[in-house]
This record gives structure tokens, C-alpha cells and sequence, in this order.
């Protein structure tokens, strides 16, 4: 576990000029050269904290993928409204809270990995908790979660960068009933 104040801020400097670069450019044509600028950082205390920039891209992964789960671990088969109410409003305080994170996410040519990640974790957390309410197989219940995951997510991300014409709290009301009714379609619950 790091610590040092200093060590703290100089890698949050040098996740945060990544983020900006990868919104100006691919990930391919990061240098280490542009990225210790863009942090205001010399070349040796780049090397000091990451070997190369894919280093620092796991690193941001890494965080996201942490904070994102804390947000969906409450997710319950049973309160399906009340599981998305909770999930969205987590995830909508953490991007808006973190525009850092928030243009990573959904901006970045280079997301594909975290989106997906994201999509993966909420479809793990969905099978825990119909795995542990009812007695079924997990491979009878992967394929409709994993379609229900990255609709919920899919729909969250529209909604994200759309002229939210719906409040969040309508998105959540409509997420929350199409789940349950296709989850009592699929048999699952």
C-alpha cells in the first residue's frame, strides 16, 4: 500500500495526463516523453513509479474497476428496482465526481477493455445473487445476464451523454422493469 503523499500525487498526476492525452490521441502514440510533460514530470520520475505507459493504463483500469464494483456490490436478484436505483445512482455520483474517470470511460478510444470489464462485473454480481436466492445453474443463467448486463449498461451509457431528456430516476424506473420482466421471461427468478 503506498503511502507517501508525494508518491500518491505524482502518480494521480501522471494517471490524470494520461487520461488527457487519450483523449487526444490513440494509445499507441503515447510517449513517455509527451505523457512526463503533460504531468510536468522529468522522463526519471516517470520510470520511478511505471515501467512504460501500458503500465499506467492498467493502473487507471485498475481504480476504475475497484470503484466500479463497490458501486454494483449491492445488487440483489429480489429488489430489482431498488438494486438499479442504487447501482445507477452510485455510478452516476462516482462519473460525476470523477470526470477524469467519466471521460476515460465513455470518450476514450481506448475504454474497450474497462466498458467491458464493467459488463463482466455486473454480470458476476447478478449471478451471485440469483445463485444465492435460488437453487439453478450457473450456465442456465449466464447468457441472458450477460445480455441483461450490457443492456443495463448500454442504455446507461446513452442515457450518459444524451440531452437526458428522462431524469435518472425515470431511466432507473424503466431499466428496473424491463430487467424484472425479462428476467420472469427467462424463468430466472
Amino acid at each position: 500500500m503506498i503511502s507517501d503523499k508525494r508518491i500518491i500525487k505524482t502518480r494521480n498526476g501522471i494517471k490524470t495526463a494520461f487520461m488527457q492525452l487519450l483523449l487526444e490521441q490513440e494509445i499507441g502514440k503515447i510517449t513517455i516523453s509527451n505523457l512526463a510533460a503533460t504531468a510536468r514530470i522529468n522522463r526519471s520520475t516517470f520510470y520511478l513509479h511505471y515501467p512504460d505507459v501500458n503500465a499506467v493504463m492498467k493502473d487507471i483500469e485498475n481504480e476504475i474497476e475497484t470503484e466500479i464494483s463497490e458501486c454494483i456490490s449491492g445488487f440483489e436478484i429480489n429488489r430489482v428496482y431498488e438494486s438499479t436505483y442504487s447501482i445507477l445512482t452510485a455510478l452516476t455520483k462516482l462519473l460525476n465526481a470523477r470526470p477524469d474517470i467519466k471521460n476515460y470511460i465513455f470518450k476514450s478510444t481506448s475504454s474497450n477493455y474497462i466498458v467491458s470489464r464493467i459488463k463482466e462485473i455486473l454480470t458476476d454480481k447478478s449471478i451471485a445473487a440469483i445463485k444465492q436466492t435460488y437453487e439453478v445453474e450457473e450456465s442456465d443463467i449466464l447468457l441472458p445476464l450477460t445480455f441483461t448486463a450490457g443492456g443495463i449498461l448500454d442504455t446507461y451509457v446513452k442515457w450518459v451523454y444524451s440531452d437526458k431528456a428522462i431524469s435518472l430516476e425515470e431511466l432507473i424506473k424503466t431499466v428496473s422493469e424491463f430487467t424484472k420482466h425479462f428476467l420472469e421471461y427467462m424463468k430466472i427468478v
